[in-house]
């Protein structure tokens, strides 16, 4: 039996797998393996912004209960190649040989390498789960007025 397949792109839950953390320039650095999330991690990573806008999170690819599923794929990888990766590497589609696969712990598993192969792989860093920005930052304690 194969393990089932894994989103990349995933939420802060208890069971989830953190796997990588959002840098200064905006890309996703993967982590050398996934760590599992635990209560201690989600009461941490629930402080202050977002966590999906600081972390990327892993789990089980729910297909169709997926609001990004298409009907037949994962529809995030599709639009963040389509939109941004291959107006940078207008040649990588033409030679998939040559992109490079950078480390990642759960390729054998991810939904996006098995949907669209080491291409998935370029397009992966610039994927941050939550791009809201109507989260208002709190600057000062809130306190009751007299």
């Amino acid at each position: 039996m194969t393990a089932p397949l894994l989103c990349p792109s995933s939420t802060c839950e208890e069971g989830h797998m953190l796997l990588g953390v959002v840098m200064l320039d905006g890309q996703v650095a993967l982590l050398p393996a996934p760590l599992e999330v635990d209560a201690d991690f989600m009461e941490v990573a629930h402080q202050g912004r977002s966590p999906r806008k600081r972390f990327r999170f892993a789990s089980a690819c729910m297909r169709g209960a997926c609001q990004q599923w298409t009907g037949s794929a994962c529809g995030v990888i599709e639009r963040v190649l389509d939109d941004e990766l291959l107006t940078l590497l207008p040649m990588a589609e033409a030679l998939p040989s040559r992109v490079v696969e950078p480390p990642c712990a759960i390729r054998g598993q991810c939904r996006w390498y098995s949907q669209r192969g080491a291409l998935a792989c370029q397009g992966c860093a610039f994927v941050i789960t939550d791009m809201l920005d109507a989260e208002p930052v709190a600057t000062e304690p809130v306190t009751a007025a007299s």
